[in-house]
């Protein structure tokens, strides 16, 4: 079975599960008994599909893409974080919209292009002495005009959408009040 079928599986009957170094803790009602079970007969693989890390080898963003291997991780991790955030009112489609932004952000802090310290991430000017945003991933843009940030995000999200569409990941449809 599938670790992210069997993860979507758990989920529907009402299990927390965690990965605890090479063990699984597994909280949830008695009645969930045989997925549990499932659970444990296919512990690797559940394992391996809920690892935060994720392959930084030297090679390539052309080589990733065509890694099985790499390609089935973030395949796994995007199912992950879809039945992470699938709870109460949220929809599977409101769901899988976060969970997208979720993956992206974790591609680009892995792969995600750095400026230098000097150069603006959204215009690509020098900083010089006007006032700038220091950002979480490193980068840094101009603090006026606010369009060097959204320029930058566009930017980024967009390398992160198109890197993870190489992977044979789906992007989510927009809901209708989204842009």
């Amino acid at each position: 079975m599938d670790a992210v079928a069997l993860l979507h599986r758990a989920q529907e009957a009402g299990l927390r599960i965690e990965p605890m170094g090479e063990k699984l803790l597994v909280r949830g009602p008695k009645r969930a008994e045989a997925v549990v079970k499932l659970l444990a007969s296919h512990k690797a693989e559940v394992l391996a599909a809920l690892a935060p890390g994720a392959s930084t080898s030297g090679r390539g963003d052309q080589e990733r893409a065509a890694d099985g291997t790499e390609a089935r991780r973030w395949r796994d991790r995007l199912a992950t974080r879809i039945v992470d955030w699938f709870h109460g009112d949220r929809g599977w489609e409101e769901a899988r919209r976060l969970a997208w932004g979720d993956v992206e952000s974790e591609w680009h802090e892995l792969h995600g292009r750095r400026w230098p310290s000097w150069q603006c991430a959204g215009c690509n000017a020098p900083i010089g002495g006007s006032q700038a945003l220091n950002l979480p991933d490193g980068n840094r843009v101009h603090f006026e005009p606010i369009d060097c940030l959204i320029r930058f995000g566009k930017r980024w999200r967009g390398d992160a959408s198109e890197a993870l569409i190489a992977f044979g990941l789906g992007a989510p449809s927009l809901g209708e009040d989204q842009l």
